[in-house]
C-alpha cells in the first residue's frame, strides 16, 4: 500500500466530516497503518472537540500498536494549544515512527510548526503537498492565504427572473425544504450579510433556524453606507456589524463601522475581525456590486418554481459555467465559481 493510495482513504475520511459542524475548523481526516495494515481511521467531527490524529489513535485499542506505526493526515497536525491540546504533541507523544501529510497548514500558527515538532522528535515526515485540503476547505485555506472571507454569493429568484414583486415588500419564494437547505449552508458561515434595502424591506434575523448548529450563530453584517437604520434599534445586537460611511452613524451606534465605500475594504476589515467565510443574501445591488467587484468566489442560485410575470430583477447574465444542479424542494439549486482572473 503507498502513500497516495492511504492519503486517499484519510481524504475520504475527512469528507464524512459536516462542514456545518466543524465550521470554522478544516474537515481533516486521519489513517493509520501498523506492519502494512490499517488499523485505525478518524475524522474531525465538530469545531471544538478532539482533532482527527487524536480521533483515529482513540481507535486503536492498545496504544502499543502505535509505537512506531504510520499516521496518514490530510492536513498538517497542529502545533499549538487552542480549544483542545496540540495534535503534533500527541503523535509525539504516541511515539509514531511515521508521518504523512497532505497539505501543509495555510493558518500562521500552524505553518511548517507541526512538522518541525515531529521531526525534532525524530519522527520521519513526509510532505505530499497535495491540494486535496483546500478542495475539503476552501474558505479556511483561501482566509488563511489572503487574510480575506471566502465569499458565497446567494440569491433566490422566481423561474422568470424576479427576486421580488414590488420593490419595498418582502416577497416569499422557496419552500420549506429549500429554506432548509439555506440554513444549512447558514450554519457553515462565519457571517451573513445583505443590504440597508434587504435589512429595512425583509428585517431578516440572519440567523440559523431550520437546522441544529453546535457553534455559535454567525455574525450579521449590514451594508448601509448612508446610515438609513439609525433609528432601527433591532438591528443593533452584539454580533452584528453595519457598514457605513455615515461618519455621524458610526460615531453613535457601536454597532457601525465606518469604511470608504469600497467592498474590498470591507473585507479586509471582516478577515482582520477573523471572519474566514461570508453569505452575501442581498439584495440584488449588492450581489451585482460583488459580481461587478469580482470579490466573490461561489454564487449559489436558487431558482424557484414561482413566476411572478413582473417585479424587482434578479441578476442579469452569464455569471460563469454551472459546477453542480440539484433540485431541493421547490428550487433548482445551482453551483458557479468564479475562475480566477
Amino acid at each position: 500500500m503507498d502513500d497516495l493510495t492511504m492519503m486517499q482513504l484519510a481524504y475520504q475520511a475527512a469528507q464524512q466530516a459536516d462542514p456545518a459542524a466543524t465550521w470554522e475548523n478544516p474537515r481533516v481526516g486521519a489513517v493509520i497503518v501498523k506492519d502494512g495494515a490499517v488499523i485505525a481511521t478518524g475524522y474531525h467531527h465538530q469545531f471544538g472537540h478532539q482533532h482527527a490524529e487524536v480521533a483515529a489513535m482513540n481507535q486503536v485499542e492498545h496504544q502499543a500498536d502505535l509505537v512506531g506505526a504510520t499516521m496518514y493526515v490530510t492536513l498538517e497536525p497542529c502545533a499549538h494549544v487552542g480549544k483542545v491540546g496540540a495534535c503534533a504533541d500527541a503523535l509525539v507523544a504516541a511515539k509514531l515512527g511515521r508521518v504523512v501529510i497532505g497539505q501543509g497548514d495555510p493558518n500562521p500558527h500552524v505553518s511548517g510548526r507541526g512538522v518541525a515538532k515531529l521531526q525534532q522528535a525524530g519522527i520521519a515526515v513526509t510532505l505530499l503537498n497535495q491540494q486535496g485540503s483546500a478542495v475539503l476547505n476552501p474558505a479556511f485555506h483561501h482566509f488563511f492565504e489572503t487574510q480575506r472571507p471566502y465569499v458565497t454569493l446567494k440569491l433566490a429568484q422566481s423561474v422568470d427572473g424576479f427576486i421580488a414583486a414590488k420593490a419595498g415588500h418582502p416577497t416569499k419564494l422557496t419552500d420549506d425544504r429549500a429554506d432548509a437547505a439555506i440554513h444549512q449552508q447558514r450554519a457553515q458561515m462565519s457571517a451573513i450579510m445583505v443590504g440597508s434595502e434587504t435589512a429595512l424591506t425583509d428585517a431578516p434575523q440572519l440567523t440559523v433556524r431550520h437546522v441544529p448548529i453546535t457553534h455559535q450563530q454567525p455574525w450579521r453584517v449590514i451594508v448601509d453606507r448612508r446610515g438609513r437604520l439609525q433609528n432601527h434599534s433591532a438591528f443593533f445586537d452584539d454580533r452584528t456589524l453595519i457598514y457605513t460611511t455615515n461618519i455621524t452613524f458610526a460615531q453613535q451606534v457601536p454597532q457601525a463601522v465606518s469604511f470608504d465605500g469600497e467592498l474590498g475594504s470591507l473585507l479586509d476589515d471582516l478577515g482582520q475581525r477573523g471572519i474566514q467565510s461570508l453569505l452575501v443574501e442581498g439584495g440584488g445591488a449588492l450581489v451585482r456590486a460583488f459580481l461587478a467587484a469580482n470579490l466573490w468566489k461561489r454564487f449559489d442560485i436558487y431558482q424557484t418554481d414561482a413566476v411572478l410575470g413582473t417585479g424587482i430583477k434578479g441578476v442579469v447574465g452569464n455569471q460563469g459555467p454551472i459546477a453542480t444542479q440539484t433540485r431541493v424542494g421547490n428550487a433548482l439549486h445551482q453551483v458557479i465559481y468564479r475562475e480566477a482572473k
